[in-house]
């Protein structure tokens, strides 16, 4: 039987394209706004929440926080297709000396980020099937930006993330079940023991 997808396909989805996606989409808002890459570098992505463990900055994490309706849409062939709705939040923790700098450079990366999420011709040709249907609803984008951290020295911390409802068309694959036309059986005696 195939199965649904599930929010760890949709984590995997989202963290799989912001990787493959983003390092070039940094390069054209570097040249628009005159920035260099020590200012807008190419950030690491994690697929765990635990930023202050981490040792890479930025980093972009994506997590899945709920599944909040799952609809039958109709049937792809015999088979049952669903669409299902996920809340999702993308992280973006940036880390540097200054807390003017390190504002900007989370403001910057927020942009980047959110402009990659509602790229949908470029969400759309990373389709691994073609049953498959992802959409992210625009009108459910939030972000939410933290306070600065003053880490040892000079150091700032500073995260936002962008919340978002992702939709996922998914087909469980019913197949008949299979009639057994015999069983074979096999008894072995146990040695007995004095």
């Amino acid at each position: 039987m195939e199965l649904m997808y599930g929010a760890q396909f949709a984590k995997d989805y989202v963290n799989s394209y912001l990787s493959d996606d983003i390092p070039i989409r940094i390069i054209d808002y570097r040249n628009g706004w005159n920035a260099d890459d020590e200012q807008l570098p190419t950030p690491v992505k994690f697929l765990t929440y635990e930023p202050i463990a981490l040792d890479e900055w930025p980093t972009i994490i994506t997590v899945v926080m709920s599944t909040n309706r799952i609809e039958r849409i109709g049937y792809s062939g015999s088979n049952p297709l669903y669409r299902v709705n996920y809340t999702m939040r993308t992280y973006v923790w940036v880390r540097d000396v200054g807390s003017a700098e390190t504002t900007l450079m989370r403001d910057r990366f927020t942009t980047v980020v959110r402009s990659a999420l509602l790229d949908y011709p470029c969400l759309k040709a990373t389709d691994p099937q073609e049953t498959f249907r992802l959409q992210i609803d625009e009108g459910s984008m939030q972000e939410q930006f933290s306070d600065l951290t003053l880490l040892k020295g000079d150091r700032v911390l500073a995260g936002a993330y962008i919340s978002y409802d992702l939709s996922i068309d998914e087909v469980v694959d019913r197949r008949p079940l299979a009639a057994a036309s015999s069983v074979e059986i096999e008894f072995t005696n146990l040695d007995k023991t004095p």
